[in-house]
């Protein structure tokens, strides 16, 4: 699977140190980023991906370790840039029933790590990921996994182009899947 591949390259290149100042940028980054997403601001999130973006979450199974992570080849999602855009733009409207009233959402970002790739020009990171949701007076739903991103520099910013969601459960026990990771 893609996933044990980019495992051994992303540990093949070299880190970008917790104490750089190229590390707090792509740290506050995600802060922006979780606060967009926290503030309903999805159009906005949108831009953060570049137009050929890929953002994709497979599906874990359970197995043992021998047998590799345990994530297939088939997914929960898998989204380009104009489906990010068409799924982000419905939870502006009240045809988006799922989410009419809107989930309350906390996204927690961890462990970052960062890494140059130098042939590829771009930064790849590796973080943690807590979503924590509350929907009317439902039960609290939670998240959690790892995003492995591909990051492109942006004059002083950066865009995402690739998100692979790499999540701990192997059963989503959540009412659904309209929020973003």
């Amino acid at each position: 699977m893609t996933s044990q591949k980019s495992l051994a390259k992303f540990s093949d290149l070299p880190p970008v140190l917790p104490n750089t100042e190229l590390y707090g940028h792509v740290a506050e980054y995600y802060n922006a980023e979780a606060d967009l997403l926290d503030s309903y601001e999805y159009m906005q999130w949108v831009e953060l991906f570049t137009d050929d973006s890929t953002y994709r979450m497979p599906v874990r199974t359970t197995q043992f370790l021998i047998d590799g992570e345990g994530f297939q080849d088939f997914d929960f999602m898998i989204d380009d840039w104009k489906t990010l855009y068409t799924r982000a733009k419905r939870l502006e409207t009240e045809f988006a029933w799922a989410e009419t009233p809107p989930s309350r959402t906390r996204h927690f970002v961890s462990n970052l790590r960062v890494a140059t790739d130098p042939e590829a020009d771009v930064l790849a990171t590796r973080a943690n990921f807590m979503v924590t949701r509350t929907r009317q007076d439902r039960d609290y739903q939670l998240f959690t996994g790892s995003r492995h991103d591909r990051l492109v520099r942006e004059g002083d910013s950066f865009r995402i182009r690739n998100r692979l969601i790499l999540a701990d459960q192997t059963v989503i026990t959540g009412t659904n899947l309209s929020i973003f990771f």
